[in-house]
């Protein structure tokens, strides 16, 4: 894919959209603790939170890019 001259907007959309594939481990891997042990799920707790909080600073960062 080439994006040469792409805007910092669209890098950040992009990156989002990229970004949704992490999060859906994270959200499976938070509802999987609930049954097995964390030795068996495919990320650690405390990464599948950091995860979700980066996603939410990512959309906050793209929607200030495209607002601002």
């Amino acid at each position: 894919m080439n994006m040469e001259g792409a805007s910092p907007a669209r890098w950040l959309e992009m990156l989002l959209d990229r970004f949704g594939a992490l999060e859906a481990v994270a959200y499976s891997s938070i509802k999987l603790s609930r049954y097995v042990s964390e030795c068996e799920m495919s990320m650690d707790l405390l990464v599948a939170e950091a995860v979700l909080e980066f996603g939410d600073d990512l959309r906050e960062a793209c929607k200030a890019a495209v607002n601002g």
